[in-house]
């Protein structure tokens, strides 16, 4: 009789797994150096701009907190005035009588507040927080004599490993997931605006090109034979596309006023409501009215609101959306933002 055959104590597929757990550890060290490797010379690479970045911001900052300062002591020296119902008031009045001259920046504004506004509000208040743990944590790092020397440790070191360290102090005081919220609610508010002003823009287009069309049907066999009749034999062949692309252009612009005239009826709208808010407020803080007066589902209210709109938008069209002096130039910097606003538009699409 042959002998047994010996049975192993461990089945197979067990001594398998404990000898991959085993490695395991030691597998993802080797492959932790080997990114890390990999990962230096880029973070070499990038370490001048890195410097560059944080001297440029060092030297901002200062400005920045002080204008942020200066802000807050304006507001509160502006607290008799009011300021919550002045400047809505105004930008109101500015909407009622010239808002058709901003529609992008009127589409813009509405989209934010729609959609990202008060996530953004929360986000800036969430980045602050996180700015004001990671400047207490910098300051606290600048006193630190680890060596006992006398002096401290920020001021023995070269600009790239302060960096280097101060990124390390910023990355431990911070908490990483709040400020991906943050900047996920503001990134998202971001795309809201990018997206209606794609859609907008696109309405014109659609529009435009299709009464261009319907133009060019009717240029091609009317006017395009006088023109080939007027035109030097060497430049004929620039007719067809010339007017093919003229009444393309004129329906884009047609397209365009019109967009214009339904955002200048919008911001009538939106501008009384703010106007009527504002304005009816003070004064009824001043008494002159009554506490019903800014009740905005009572008909003095409503009646306002329509009244400052209509007003508003016939002046606008009256005067073909323009600006008169001086508000062409106090209104400047919103005309930038306005124009701006446009060439983005035009790249996107």
């Amino acid at each position: 009789m042959s002998d047994p055959v010996p049975v192993s104590s461990k089945p197979t597929g067990d001594s398998d797994e404990v000898n991959k757990s085993a490695k395991s550890p030691v597998a993802i060290n080797a492959l932790s150096v080997k990114m890390a490797g990999a990962i230096r010379p880029y973070l070499d690479k990038a370490a001048p701009a890195l410097v560059m970045v944080t001297t440029a911001f060092g030297i901002a900052e200062p400005y920045v907190v002080a204008l942020w300062a200066y802000l807050q002591y304006v507001w509160e020296k502006l607290q008799p005035y009011h300021p919550e119902e002045l400047f809505p008031a105004l930008a109101g009045f500015v909407l009622v009588f010239f808002g058709g001259n901003f529609f992008t920046l009127c589409a813009a504004v509405e989209a934010y507040r729609l959609v990202g506004f008060e996530d953004t509000k929360r986000a800036i208040g969430k980045l602050v927080a996180s700015y004001k743990v990671a400047r207490a944590a910098s300051a606290k790092d600048d006193e630190l004599d680890e060596d006992g020397d006398g002096i401290a440790d920020v001021k023995q070191i070269g600009k790239k490993e302060l960096v280097v360290r101060k990124l390390g102090v910023v990355a431990k005081a911070v908490d990483p997931e709040l400020v991906a919220d943050a900047l996920t609610a503001i990134n998202t508010g971001l795309m809201a605006v990018v997206a209606t002003l794609r859609v907008k823009f696109a309405q014109c287009v659609t529009l435009g090109v299709t009464v261009g069309g319907i133009a060019h049907n009717l240029a091609s066999t009317h006017l395009e034979p006088v023109l080939l009749e007027l035109t030097p034999p060497d430049y004929k062949k620039w007719v067809a596309p010339t007017v093919r692309h003229g009444c393309k252009l004129a329906g884009v612009t047609l397209a365009w006023s019109l967009q214009m005239t339904i955002s200048a009826f919008h911001s009538s709208s939106r501008g009384a409501q703010l106007f009527a808010r504002g304005t009816l407020s003070y004064l009824v803080r001043r008494g002159y009215l009554k506490s019903s007066a800014v009740d905005e589902t009572g008909k003095f209210f409503n009646l306002c609101i329509v009244a400052f709109g209509l007003v508003g938008f016939w002046s606008q069209f009256w005067s073909g959306f323009s600006l008169p002096f001086p508000l062409n130039i106090l209104l400047l910097p919103v005309r930038f933002a306005e124009w701006g606003l446009r060439v983005l538009v035009f790249m996107l699409g």
